[in-house]
């Protein structure tokens, strides 16, 4: 096998002059104990599309690769020859300050973007983890709104134009660097969330927004993680503009603190956010914190000025799952979360770290361990309650037996025609993604 490799790796070098075959440097590259035979470090869009033409002509399996935040999620790949690291690409294209929008190189940070926008008292409205690390198209392929969905949705709401180049180095786009109606499909909500199976993302467009005028959190202990849920859910129906409104367990809670959020205990925890002008924001969180009362919390409210390190200490909680643990992700109407709670508690006692959005009916959990059958019932138990359960963290070794994303739906169909669309021969993330695709 290691003969084989070898041969795999000094084949590929023969195609490119810029190819890493050093095994040391590939397994950062590593995808569910999958290493690619060689690594190429992309430092402008041409090269990335001379990748790919050469990739095609050879029938290399490739993996778009850029923080390396998330490279855990989905489906081990079927097959995987070339990791195309796309951290070079990271330059401001073109920045509009008073049209409020920005295109920049997929492979920019998120928090080098915001660090940029914050000069001209403006951001990008996305929360993610380690977003010191995650790069814009990272975010944008994996598409997910974070905590604050409900008040911010997700990168499909802040995209209005972006460049792909697709599996045979063809260069596509979609979308303009406006903010306008257009007509025909929208490709950039298309590619966003395919999980880099579509194509590669290498150059995107945001609208952005003004930075509030005021940011404002407030704590509270709970006596249980099911009594803070509850409150949360009372909040967020009492104050429908919040701008965040999430329950941690104690586990969390601890966690969290460890991370930067000295305003949380070792206890179960409700964080309610809130923004805008002072006097609309302060009225907001009254509004929320008089709800929290009348369900029966009545501990003191704690407040901290350290607003970005707080809520990003709680939004990394995402990704610090042991790597021998499973962390589950549930997403349902938030109105079904106390139900889908009391059910998981039941069939996963040993849960230790849980997270809920009460406000967008996001929740995530981590457990020792869990098997096919206990995933499958669980799935038919929520069904009801129109939750969707994806294994977002597991050991390889179970990824092997089980389906991570669930089925697929009556879209499936669908789903594989545009696939052959862009990438008839399956060469981007083989296998990692929904149904296999």
């Amino acid at each position: 096998m290691a003969d084989a490799e070898a041969a795999g790796a000094s084949e590929i070098e023969t195609l490119f002059d810029d190819v890493d075959t050093d095994t040391a440097r590939l397994q950062r590259y590593e995808v569910d104990r999958r290493t690619p035979r060689a690594a190429i470090r992309a430092d402008t869009i041409a090269h990335v599309e001379d990748v790919q033409t050469q990739a095609m002509s050879q029938d290399l399996a490739v993996v778009p690769v850029g923080g390396r935040t998330m490279l855990d999620l989905g489906m081990p790949p079927n097959r995987y020859d070339l990791a195309l690291d796309l951290t070079g690409l990271n330059r401001v294209v073109e920045y509009e300050p008073d049209d409020f929008t920005i295109t920049v190189e997929a492979g920019m940070t998120l928090a080098d973007l915001q660090r940029l926008l914050a000069v001209n008292g403006q951001f990008l409205p996305l929360d993610h983890p380690r977003f010191e690390r995650a790069t814009l198209g990272g975010i944008c392929a994996v598409g997910r709104g974070g905590l604050r969905r409900n008040s911010f949705g997700g990168p499909r709401d802040w995209l209005i134009g972006m460049r792909m180049v697709k599996a045979d180095g063809t260069p596509v786009k979609g979308g303009g660097r406006v903010v306008k109606n257009v007509s025909g499909y929208d490709l950039p909500k298309l590619f966003a969330g395919s999980l880099g199976t579509l194509g590669i993302i290498v150059e995107l467009t945001f609208k952005l927004r003004p930075h509030p005028a005021s940011d404002q959190i407030v704590a509270l202990n709970a006596p249980s993680f099911e009594a803070a849920l509850g409150a949360a859910h009372a909040a967020a129906q009492a104050a429908p503009f919040l701008n965040g409104c999430v329950v941690l367990s104690p586990d969390a809670a601890a966690d969290a603190r460890g991370l930067g959020a000295k305003i949380l205990h070792d206890q179960p925890s409700l964080l309610l956010r809130a923004n805008g002008l002072e006097s609309a924001a302060s009225e907001v969180l009254s509004q929320a914190l008089a709800a929290v009362r009348q369900s029966g919390l009545d501990g003191p409210e704690r407040t901290t000025s350290a607003i970005v390190e707080t809520w990003q200490a709680v939004a990394d909680l995402e990704l610090q799952t042991d790597n021998r643990h499973v962390r589950l992700r549930v997403g349902l109407p938030p109105g079904n979360l106390g139900n889908a709670q009391q059910i998981l508690s039941q069939q996963l006692p040993e849960a230790s770290s849980w997270i809920a959005a009460a406000d967008s009916g996001l929740m995530f959990l981590e457990i020792p361990s869990i098997d096919a059958e206990t995933i499958d019932r669980l799935r038919r138990q929520l069904g009801p309650l129109q939750a969707r359960l994806t294994v977002e963290t597991a050991p390889t070794e179970l990824k092997e037996t089980i389906n991570v994303w669930g089925p697929a739906g009556p879209g499936a169909r669908l789903m594989h025609n545009i696939k052959r669309e862009f990438d008839p021969q399956s060469l981007l993330n083989p296998g990692r993604y929904v149904d296999g695709i």
